[in-house]
């Protein structure tokens, strides 16, 4: 039996083929792990979020109300949308994409990670 586990967590040389297929057969509990794991980070930058908010108001830099109350110009609103776009496009092209690599390693390239025996 090989001692060599069934998936690496880190991989240990460039990907000179297909790209690798992370999630294999994972059980839908740690993809909800992962969910949540993240959905706790966001909540953390909601709360520094808050936090900000709180001290610039205390300190009269911005009043309770100011970002509740703001209007994006036409300018900032098109900004917005494209900052949204984005995000939006590199989400779902993470998704979509094809297993195929985008770039052309060469697969010799790997001599190069090798280590000399001692």
């Amino acid at each position: 039996m090989s001692s060599e586990p069934k998936y690496k967590a880190v991989k240990t040389g460039p990907v000179t083929g297909d790209e690798p297929t992370w999630l294999h057969d994972l059980p839908v509990d740690n993809l909800v792990g992962a969910i949540t794991a993240l959905s706790g980070e966001v909540y953390i930058l909601r709360e520094r979020l808050r936090a900000m908010e709180r001290e610039l108001v205390s300190r009269d830099v911005l009043n309770n109300t100011s970002i509740e109350t703001h209007e994006p110009t036409e300018s900032e609103r098109d900004d917005d949308q494209m900052d949204l776009d984005a995000f939006v496009n590199r989400i779902w092209t993470e998704i979509a994409r094809d297993r195929k690599p985008v770039a052309n390693v060469n697969p010799n390239v790997v001599d190069y990670f090798n280590q000399p025996d001692e």
